[in-house]
C-alpha cells in the first residue's frame, strides 16, 4: 500500500515541477527588447519636451522700445491718415412708418358712412393700430427702395448721376463697362435701410461728403417713393373705377348695380385721397437730419486697430530674431 502511494507520488512531483516553468513562461510579454527601449526613449522624450520661453521674454525685455514706439508709429500715422487725407462722410438718417391698406379704408369708410363701412373701418382700424400688416408693406417700400430701376430714376431726376459716376480710391477693383450699374452700385453702397418689428418703423440712411447733401438725398428718396406709390395708386384705383362702371352699366340687377356703385365710390375716394393727400402711403416721423460729426473714419478706432496689429507684428519679428540667432 505505501509502496505504491510512493512510487505514485514521485512522478505527480515531477509533473508539477514541470508544468512550473511552462506557467511562468506564459506570463511573460513577448515584446521586442528594441520596441520596448524605444517606447521607453520616446515617453522619456516627450516628458522632457518643453519649451522655455525665457529666452524670449528676455530678448522681449531688451527690444520693448523698439516694439513700443513701432505701435505708437503706427498708431499715429493711422491717426493722421484717416484724420486729415481720407475724405469725411456724414450720414443722415429719417424714420418713416407705413400706413397699412386697412387704415386707409377705415378712414375711406369714415367718410363715406354706412353700416358696413363703418364695421369695416372698426376691424381695418383695430388691424392697423395693432400693425397687423404694416409688415408686409413695410417689406413692400424697402424693396422698392434697394431696386435697381428706383435707384436709376432717382439719380437721373436729381443730378446725381456725374457725381456717382466718379471713380473713388478702390475703384479699379470692380470696374465696370455700363454706367447704370456703376450708379447703381455707388447708391447701394451709401444707402441703407431697416425695419423695425418691435416698432412698425423704416429707418432710412444715406451717406455723403457733406451734411447737406447726405439729408438732401435723403428726403429726394422719400419724395420719390411716395410720387411711386401715388402714381400706382392713381392708376390702380383709375382701372378699377372704369372696370366697374362697364360692370355697372350692363348688369340687370338692381341690388348688384348698387354694390358696384358702392364699390365706385370708395375707388374714387381711394383716388382722390391719393392726389391731395401729403402723407399718403406713409409718415415721415423723424426728417432727414446729419449728425455734426463724420460717421467714417473713424480716427480712435482705426488708431487703436493699427496700434495692437503693429504690436503684435513687431513680437513676431522680434521672436524671428531669437530663433535665427540661435
Amino acid at each position: 500500500m505505501f509502496y505504491r502511494v510512493g512510487i505514485g507520488a514521485r512522478p505527480m512531483a515531477q509533473r508539477r515541477k514541470l508544468a512550473e516553468p511552462e506557467v511562468k513562461s506564459l506570463r511573460v510579454p513577448n515584446v521586442d527588447e528594441g520596441e520596448a527601449e524605444h517606447t521607453r526613449v520616446r515617453w522619456r522624450y516627450e516628458d522632457d519636451d518643453t519649451v522655455d520661453l525665457a529666452p524670449y521674454i528676455i530678448k522681449l525685455r531688451e527690444r520693448w522700445r523698439t516694439i513700443a514706439s513701432v505701435a505708437v508709429t503706427a498708431s499715429a500715422v493711422t491717426a493722421l491718415i484717416t484724420g486729415f487725407v481720407l475724405p469725411k462722410w456724414y450720414r443722415a438718417s429719417t424714420v418713416i412708418r407705413p400706413i397699412s391698406t386697412p387704415a386707409v379704408e377705415s378712414r375711406i369708410s369714415g367718410f363715406l358712412g354706412g353700416l358696413g363701412g363703418g364695421f369695416g373701418g372698426g376691424l381695418g382700424g383695430l388691424a392697423a393700430s395693432l400693425g397687423a400688416v404694416g409688415e408686409s408693406d413695410a417689406q413692400e417700400y424697402i424693396a422698392i427702395l434697394q431696386g435697381f430701376q428706383f435707384n436709376l430714376s432717382l439719380a437721373e431726376r436729381n443730378n446725381l448721376s456725374a457725381e456717382l459716376m466718379q471713380p473713388g480710391w478702390l475703384g479699379f477693383l470692380h470696374p465696370s463697362s455700363d454706367p447704370h450699374w456703376t450708379i447703381y452700385r455707388a447708391l447701394k453702397k451709401r444707402f441703407d435701410c431697416e425695419y423695425s418689428i418691435k416698432t412698425g418703423n423704416i429707418t432710412l440712411y444715406f451717406q455723403a461728403r457733406n451734411r447737406a447733401q447726405a439729408q438732401q438725398v435723403l428726403t429726394c428718396y422719400i419724395d420719390d417713393l411716395r410720387n411711386l406709390l401715388r402714381t400706382r395708386e392713381i392708376s390702380s384705383t383709375s382701372s378699377a373705377i372704369v372696370s366697374l362702371e362697364d360692370e355697372a352699366r350692363t348688369t340687370p340687377d338692381a341690388l348688384l348695380r348698387t354694390v358696384l356703385y358702392d364699390l365706385i365710390a370708395k375707388q374714387v375716394q381711394r383716388r382722390k385721397m391719393a392726389q391731395v393727400e401729403a402723407d399718403f402711403a406713409f409718415r415721415v416721423l423723424d426728417p432727414p437730419a446729419a449728425s455734426d460729426k463724420p460717421y467714417s473714419p473713424w480716427v480712435l478706432v482705426d488708431s487703436i486697430l493699427a496700434a495692437f496689429l503693429s504690436l503684435v507684428v513687431a513680437v513676431l519679428w522680434v521672436a524671428t530674431l531669437r530663433d535665427k540667432s540661435d
